[in-house]
């Protein structure tokens, strides 16, 4: 991006619980992901605990939909933000707007509750130490996810540094989204087609991710000439980061840790 760069501002946090059940839900009889029983309360809200016990993060909400079942069950619990089409894109949106001291806000899953106030903390340290960037966004090493959490099944991508696994955290800049929402909408409308991704990044670019040639220098740069931004990578060395419920196998494995963790409370 052009133009004078921003101050480091103040960071805020917005926790995705966008869309209606999936099959998980709907399996535990609840009627969003983000709703299933962590030790008593909303998953959801597990998440945003460990958001909120970070000193760094200055504001902290909930992106929903309008209406949907995450609201209905928080209205008068948390801060939320609600998007009438429940668009990942508009709940950013509407997250910057409820959070006018925020330059940027970190982007946190629902489905994390095992997430930690140290690992929030450091991420958020890396984001504020990068005033220049507009889009951060965090990996774990595969090999500390699977040792952390062995029955759980996570994608990985093979580089010349090693193989690792995103993170359900990151953070974008209120420059970025109001700059470049619709290039941001693309790409993550295309991340679950092939199809779409070869379009998007090139079948030459794909052919090398998948024997393990690039490094994640390269996947940096191809990332700001798709977005038209400056993007940095930070590696995180919280397993938890990488670990998100998908599974029955999984919600059975976040529920014993976090039980585990906090001493049964």
């Amino acid at each position: 991006m052009s133009g004078n760069e921003e101050p480091a501002g103040a960071l805020g946090a917005l926790v995705l619980a966008n869309g209606l059940a999936d099959k998980l839900a709907t399996k535990f009889g609840v009627a969003h992901k983000a709703l299933l029983d962590i030790a008593g309360e909303p998953m959801v809200l597990r998440v945003k605990e460990a958001v909120d016990a970070c000193p760094r993060v200055k504001h902290s909400v909930i992106a929903c939909l309008q209406g949907g079942p995450v609201a209905e069950a928080l209205r008068g619990r948390a801060e939320l933000v609600e998007a009438k089409g429940g668009s990942f894109l508009e709940g950013i949106q509407r997250g910057f707007e409820a959070m006018p001291e925020a330059a940027r806000v970190l982007l946190v899953t629902c489905d994390m509750p095992l997430l930690s106030p140290e690992a929030v903390t450091e991420f958020a340290g890396e984001v504020l130490a990068s005033p220049e960037m507009d889009v951060v966004y965090a990996i774990v090493d595969i090999g500390l996810v699977r040792k952390a959490y062995p029955e759980t099944h996570r994608t990985a991508i093979r580089l010349r540094e090693g193989s690792y696994t995103a993170a359900g955290i990151s953070a974008v800049s209120r420059r970025f989204i109001e700059n470049c929402g619709a290039t941001l909408t693309e790409a993550f409308a295309a991340r679950k087609s092939k199809l779409a991704m070869a379009r998007l990044l090139g079948w030459d670019f794909l052919a090398r991710l998948a024997v393990g040639s690039l490094s994640l220098a390269d996947i940096v740069k191809r990332a700001e000439e798709l977005l038209k931004c400056r993007c940095r990578a930070v590696t995180l060395p919280y397993p938890e980061c990488g670990f998100d419920v998908d599974t029955p196998g999984d919600l059975a494995s976040a529920r014993q840790a976090f039980t585990r963790i906090n001493g049964g409370s």
